[in-house]
């Protein structure tokens, strides 16, 4: 029996000596794999790179749609154009009369020197009622003028200067409410100006903005 108790001590020292070395030899390679594993987890977001800008679909087409924006434009205009007709006399009878203005443009030429394109329109008055389309004669006038946003505005007609005053861009009114209150409103302006040169007499309405 003594025997036997001694054998199977020796046996689990022999086993346990056996295992140890093994245990011991495979723990490091676990805790390195580990840690080499949280610290690519950790470092991950680091090596993201930011996505470039997919390219809008629409690009082109909004291109397209501001390119009259780099156009050459008036600066500096503190006024619009509201409304216009002449009084053209042409060769014949029937394209002469009053047009009715279809179109303008105001084209920054140098500091303070603008050209206005205008485009007129007449309608054909025909002698009898039919069925064709109606016809309209086309005239295009241009001018040049200065204006620095001053006083006054110069129109160069042929050799010629045309000036026009202004007396007022804007007009304030003082509204009292009460003995403690009141508001201030102030109202844009309009002018008209009538310039002739050769055949044609332009009359312009302009507002104040």
């Amino acid at each position: 029996m003594h025997h036997a108790r001694l054998f199977r001590a020796r046996l689990t020292f022999a086993v346990i000596g056996l295992l140890v070395p093994l245990l011991l030899a495979a723990w490091p390679a676990t805790s390195s794999g580990k840690a080499a594993s949280r610290a690519a987890t950790k470092a991950a977001p680091a090596v993201q790179e930011a996505q470039p800008p997919a390219q809008d679909p629409n690009a082109q087409g909004l291109l397209e749609f501001f390119k009259n924006e780099n156009a050459p434009s008036a600066k500096h205009l503190d006024f619009q154009i509201t409304a216009g007709f002449a009084d053209i006399r042409t060769e014949t009878p029937e394209s002469s009369g009053r047009y009715f203005m279809a179109g303008q443009q105001i084209v920054g030429v140098a500091p303070d020197i603008y050209r206005l394109d205008l485009t007129f329109k007449h309608k054909y008055q025909r002698d009898i009622i039919d069925l064709a389309p109606e016809y309209f004669f086309t005239q295009q006038r241009s001018y040049y003028f200065w204006y620095n946003g001053g006083n006054k505005i110069v129109f160069k007609l042929g050799g010629a200067r045309k000036e026009f005053k202004i007396d007022k861009k804007e007009l304030t009114q003082i509204r009292v409410k009460s003995p403690e209150t009141y508001t201030m409103e102030k109202t844009k302006l309009g002018m008209n100006m009538s310039f002739s040169e050769g055949g044609t007499t332009v009359h312009l309405e302009i507002k104040f903005i």
